[in-house]
């Protein structure tokens, strides 16, 4: 485990682009945290990967699901801003012995903005209709246990985004592992996310956010308790810790609380959220305080079929 968790830090660290200044990386609408329960957890989930939503923490985790899963997550990200919406669905395909699969897509959109020109007096020209700006991605995964102690796996990722008339393709991989200790329900995760091409957007190109986490999760015996922390490597800010717990009430009902030292240009501080458990169906809300653009507001549905 010490060595792959090396390869992956060393694999993102060594990646083309790894830059230091916040915002010199394209497509950042792939750091968008999918799951409410995650992001009420402060955002940790590498190490735990227990839920549908491992293909995008880490694809190891889909080693771990035997049941099919599907979720779908509506976030609106920064309230002071109009027009934001992401929406996010996925499944999980357990296959036994031979691992898991995963497929998702994801779409955030921008909303809509009036088109503006300047004539040859350079004033301002209106009336010349809107223009809107997306992005999308499909994403497709799977995982396996190679050995009693540890899972690996890995995804795939088609990502393109449209600003009016221009718009930009890449493609990336996720690869993760999952280590599980001789230290009763503890588990320890390493990934490294959006390993891929630059974008191009007419002339400017760009790397895509590339990432190494570490995580570490623990279930408590005779307590429903978890408690999870991660730690994360980004190339374009500094390292940054997240946390979190969540706490079950009669299986049928979940508290989760959880902090963040980062991302800088994205904020910290707590999140806190619930979630409503009956039978084959779950109901999730995150809420994650903003800055001067606002908080945000996650909400997932999942179900077992």
């Amino acid at each position: 485990m010490k060595r792959l968790v090396v390869v992956l830090v060393l694999g993102v660290l060594m990646g083309e682009g790894f830059a230091t200044d916040p915002g010199k990386t394209a497509m950042a609408f792939l750091k968008v945290s999918q799951g409410a329960r995650i992001t009420a957890m402060g955002e940790a989930f590498v190490g735990l990967a227990d839920d549908v939503n491992a293909l995008y923490w880490n694809p190891a985790g889909l080693s771990k699901i035997k049941d099919r899963e599907a979720t779908f997550m509506y976030l609106k990200p920064f309230q002071e801003v109009d027009g934001l919406s992401y929406s996010h669905i996925a499944t999980t395909i357990p296959r036994g012995k031979d691992g898991s699969y995963g497929i998702s897509v994801s779409y955030f959109g921008y909303g809509e903005e009036e088109r503006t020109n300047v004539d040859s007096n350079n004033d301002p020209v209106t009336g010349l209709g809107n223009w809107t700006a997306f992005d999308s991605l499909f994403t497709i995964g799977g995982a396996m246990q190679i050995q009693k102690n540890l899972s690996v796996g890995g995804s795939a990722k088609l990502i393109y985004g449209e600003i009016d008339k221009s718009n930009a393709t890449g493609v990336a991989c996720d690869i993760g592992c999952l280590y599980f200790p001789r230290i009763k329900n503890t588990t320890l995760g390493a990934v490294i996310k959006n390993l891929g091409t630059r974008v191009r957007f007419e002339k400017e190109s760009d790397p895509l956010p590339l990432c190494a986490k570490i995580g570490l999760s623990h279930k408590f015996n005779r307590l429903p308790i978890i408690c999870v922390v991660d730690a994360t490597i980004p190339n374009d800010n500094d390292p940054y810790v997240g946390a979190g717990i969540e706490a079950k009430i009669q299986n049928a009902f979940s508290v989760r609380l959880g902090a963040r030292s980062g991302p800088a240009d994205e904020g910290s501080g707590l999140t806190a959220g619930f979630g409503i458990n009956h039978r084959l169906f779950s109901f999730d809300f995150a809420y994650q305080p903003g800055d001067s653009l606002g908080d945000s507001c996650f909400v997932s549905l999942s179900a077992k079929y």
